[in-house]
């Protein structure tokens, strides 16, 4: 099983749904998603197709990130929210984010943590509980960034609590747990203004296991998921 597809709706949904069969949304990252909004996904969609949410920004980041300036949320509300905190403000944004993701049928669910996010024993042991709390509700996938997540700390961690680790290969290695394999593709460090070549395509394909996603996340994120899809259909 391999599914290649992006991150957010790149082009008109109906061009989108006739290309491929899932996608990661991002809007979920930044504000809450309205229930008409997710109804609407779920009835152009066609049969089989899936959706991944990606888990807002007040669960995984700090709110002097400046990701913040899209959210919805008050100043108090903020004040609550990062480094995977479980109080009144974050439990009731993961309610609402499972109620949208009952009516996508969603099963898996992104969590992208930011360099500030480091492995301190109160972040691990925040993730620890969160997870724990939250362990019947989805199948969760984790990107974490830094340097400080060494392979072997990320891969401890995927155990402990059943996580699927995500990566972008080419900026921090192989994915290193999970019963699959989740790429998401950013581009490069410098920005995300980034077409990958033919020759990097084909060294994806090196990568990816026989379960695998391969999420794109770039500025040519239709052009080049969809080239490769093309690949992935010769190479059968």
């Amino acid at each position: 099983m391999l599914k290649i597809g992006c991150c957010g709706f790149c082009v008109n949904q109906k061009i989108y749904f006739a290309h491929f069969d899932v996608i990661e949304i991002q809007q979920s990252f930044y504000r809450s998603l309205g229930e008409r909004q997710v109804r609407n996904w779920r009835q152009k969609a066609p049969k089989g197709f899936e959706f991944i949410l990606k888990v807002p920004q007040c669960i995984t980041h700090f709110p002097n990130s400046p990701t913040y300036r899209r959210s919805d949320l008050s100043l108090e509300e903020r004040a609550l929210c990062g480094g995977f905190k479980l109080n009144r403000v974050t439990e009731r944004i993961m309610e609402e984010l499972f109620a949208k993701a009952n009516l996508l049928n969603v099963t898996k669910f992104v969590f992208q943590t930011p360099p500030s996010f480091k492995p301190t024993s109160e972040n691990l042991k925040n993730m620890a509980r969160f997870f724990r709390f939250y362990k019947t509700r989805g199948i969760y996938i984790w990107e974490p960034r830094g340097r400080e997540w060494t392979p072997q700390i990320v891969k401890e961690v995927c155990q402990e609590l059943s996580l699927i680790h995500a990566s972008d290969p080419f900026l921090n290695g192989p994915c290193v747990w999970g019963d699959f394999s989740y790429f998401r593709l950013h581009g490069n460090l410098k920005t995300y203004h980034y077409s990958y070549s033919d020759e990097e395509l084909r060294k994806i394909f090196a990568m990816v296991s026989s379960k695998a996603y391969v999420m794109f996340n770039n500025s040519d994120m239709f052009a080049n998921a969809l080239k490769m899809k093309k690949m992935a259909i010769s190479l059968q």
